[in-house]
C-alpha cells in the first residue's frame, strides 16, 4: 500500500479539505511514530581488525536503537550507561558519522554482531505519492486510521478521532508485543 492509496482511503473515512501537503506532513509523523511503539529488530555485522577502535555501521543504526553487541564472545555495553566502568568492554557511537566506536580495541581479527532497532528513514514528498511506509507490509493498513484520526481532529469530530486512534494504536500494540516476543537475550 502506498502512501496514496493510504490518503485515499483516509479521505473517504473522513471528507476533509486538507491539502494533500499536510496529509503527506502527517504521514511522516506517523511513520516515525510507528518505529517509536513498535522496535523491529535488525542485525548488523561487521569484521573487527586487531588494534582498530573505529568502526563505519549502516545509516539506519542510531546510538538509541542499539540493543546489543558484541564482538567475538565478548559483549560491550554503552559508555552512555552509568553503570559502565573503565574496566568493562565499552562502546560509543556517533549518530553523525554513524561510527561505532569500541574500548577497548579488540586484540584480534574478530566477527562483530550488532542488534539495533529498526526506524523510519522515508521522507514522504507530496510529489512521490507511490512512495511506500517503512512498516512492514502487514501494518501499512495501520496508516488509514492513523491518518484519518489526525483528518478527524483537523474537522473537530473527537469521538470519530479517538476510534480512528484506538484503532491504530490497538494494532501497533499488537505488533510491538509480536516483535518483543521474538526476541530473546
Amino acid at each position: 500500500m502506498n502512501i496514496g492509496e493510504i490518503v485515499k482511503q483516509a479521505d473517504i473515512l473522513v471528507p476533509n479539505e486538507v491539502s494533500s501537503a499536510d496529509k503527506v506532513l502527517q504521514l511522516n509523523a506517523i511513520n516515525q511514530d510507528f518505529f517509536n511503539v513498535v522496535k523491529i529488530p535488525k542485525i548488523a555485522r561487521f569484521s573487527c581488525a586487531a588494534a582498530q577502535s573505529d568502526y563505519a555501521l549502516p545509516p539506519d543504526v542510531r546510538l538509541k536503537n542499539i540493543d546489543k553487541l558484541l564482538v567475538g564472545m565478548f559483549q560491550y555495553q554503552s559508555l552512555d550507561r552509568e553503570d559502565v566502568t573503565p574496566a568493562q568492554n565499552a562502546y560509543s557511537f556517533d549518530d553523525q558519522t554513524h561510527t561505532l566506536s569500541l574500548f577497548p580495541a579488540p586484540y584480534t581479527d574478530l566477527q562483530g554482531f550488532l542488534r539495533y532497532r529498526r526506524i523510519g528513514a522515508t521522507v514522504f514528498v507530496p510529489a512521490n505519492l507511490a512512495a511506500v511506509p517503512d512498516a512492514p507490509e502487514e501494518y501499512h493498513w495501520t496508516y488509514v486510521p492513523a491518518l484519518a484520526a489526525y483528518l478527524a481532529h483537523t474537522q473537530d469530530d473527537s469521538v470519530k478521532a479517538a476510534n480512528f486512534e484506538s484503532q491504530y494504536k490497538a494494532a501497533w500494540n499488537v505488533a510491538a508485543q509480536n516483535y518483543q516476543a521474538g526476541d530473546s537475550e
